[in-house]
C-alpha cells in the first residue's frame, strides 16, 4: 500500500493525515474545545465523530482539553 494512494487507506487514517498536514502547513491547528491554537503536535488528540456508520469527522483537540471534550459530546448524545 503506498503512503499517498488516499483511496485504498481506511477513512479515519485520510482524517488524521490531513489533520498532520494542516498542522505542517499552518504550524498549528485549533482546539475545537477551547478555541486556542495547537503548536505542538505532541499535545494534539485527533477525535472521530460519527456522522453516520461509514463516516467520521476528525477534529482536532488539545490533550488537556480531551476529556472534557469527548464528556461533553456524549452528554449530547443522551
Amino acid at each position: 500500500m503506498k503512503h499517498n494512494d488516499i483511496e485504498t487507506l481506511p477513512n479515519r487514517i485520510v482524517g488524521m493525515l490531513r489533520l498532520e498536514a494542516l498542522f505542517n502547513q499552518k504550524g498549528y491547528l485549533i482546539c475545537q474545545s477551547s478555541g486556542e491554537k495547537i503548536y505542538n503536535f505532541d499535545e494534539l488528540v485527533a477525535i472521530f465523530l460519527p456522522l453516520s456508520p461509514s463516516t467520521d469527522n476528525v477534529v482536532a483537540v488539545h490533550s488537556n482539553h480531551a476529556q472534557e471534550f469527548v464528556h461533553k459530546c456524549r452528554l449530547s448524545l443522551h
